[in-house]
């Protein structure tokens, strides 16, 4: 039986097993890219890709994000096979964003590889939860792969966002919610919509994001700042989501006026959401995380049942040592 081996290549990795060679998001030229879904740190090199096998959100995701995708494109939905000489990858969801995929390669030895990219076994607003597969070899992320990081039940981070919400406008305030561009942002959007609020979106590439997600059957609504109603609902009483407030303070001083902006801006709260608030004190926020956290990890590779685990991202090495505490046989790749 051929031997496999993993190589890293940019933020992503070279899988080589007998014959076959895939590049999982990253790429080299003359071969195929699985593309697991559009955040930056996955798409490094991925034009220099013979193809790209990707969800067709996760292209819509990339150029409403500004991405030009040069390599010849072959989408793949969940639950859909495609092979070529030697595997058939079929695509699973992930859970992560939009469109957000893990792959479980079947090799024509035998063997099955399943490649989780950054993936969530929690449901969420507007994603689905990841479910575990079944395979022979698991290479999986680890962001969260340390016991510190549990995170609170969504429907309790839920609750407090909302709350908080409400008793910053019931002050006469502006809550402003930090996230990013694809993914964070419109469920954020999403929650807050179905508490009630009237929300603002304060940069373009939210908006641009948000119009993929209402085409991929979403039901997101709110207001651009670039709107003419956006003044009055930021004296009326709304929240903003934003993934650069930068471009927010730039966009409400071009829109309204510097003397007018400095007066909403000195009105704002801010809250980053993200799950490295959690357990820090520096960082106003809400551990609301598009990963799953350490249970949530331990429970997913415990329900493959692989032979061996690879590990990457930054706690690699210390997840690997739990894994290996359960009785797996786990290697870091970081």
């Amino acid at each position: 039986m051929s031997t496999l081996k993993l190589k890293k290549h940019a933020d992503g990795f070279i899988l080589d097993y007998g014959h076959v060679r895939l590049a999982l998001d990253t790429g080299i030229k003359g071969e195929t890219t699985l593309l697991t879904h559009g955040h930056t740190d996955h798409i490094r090199g991925v034009d220099m890709a013979h193809r790209i096998v990707a969800t067709k959100a996760t292209i819509d995701t990339l150029r409403a994000r500004g991405h030009r995708v040069m390599s010849r494109i072959e989408p793949l939905e969940y639950n859909q096979r495609i092979g070529q000489l030697g595997v058939v990858v079929t695509a699973l969801n992930a859970g992560h964003v939009l469109g957000s995929t893990m792959y479980l390669m079947e090799f024509d030895e035998g063997l099955s590889v399943l490649y989780t990219g950054d993936f969530n076994v929690v449901d969420s607003m507007v994603h689905k939860a990841a479910a575990p597969v079944l395979a022979d070899v698991l290479i999986t992320e680890a962001t969260y792969g340390s016991p510190e990081w549990v995170f609170p039940s969504r429907k309790s981070i839920y609750n407090d966002i909302l709350t908080t919400t409400a008793e910053v406008m019931e002050k006469g305030r502006i809550p402003v919610f930090l996230a990013y561009s694809l993914g964070k942002a419109q469920e954020a959007i999403a929650l807050l919509q179905w508490g009630g609020f009237n929300v603002i979106t304060g940069n373009h590439r939210i908006d641009e994001v948000c119009k993929v997600y209402n085409q991929h059957g979403s039901d997101l609504r709110h207001t651009s700042l670039t709107n003419r109603n956006a003044k009055n609902l930021l004296t009326d009483g709304c929240a903003i989501v934003s993934s650069s407030f930068h471009h927010t303070r730039r966009n409400i001083r071009t829109e309204m006026g510097s003397q007018e902006a400095n007066r909403l801006m000195n009105n704002m709260e801010h809250y980053s959401l993200s799950g490295w608030t959690l357990g820090d004190s520096s960082k106003t926020g809400f551990p609301l995380s598009a990963h799953s956290d350490f249970k949530g990890l331990k429970m997913f590779a415990k329900k493959v049942k692989p032979r061996v685990v690879y590990c990457f991202t930054d706690n690699a090495t210390h997840f690997s040592g739990h894994l290996a505490d359960e009785g797996l046989n786990a290697v870091p790749l970081e």
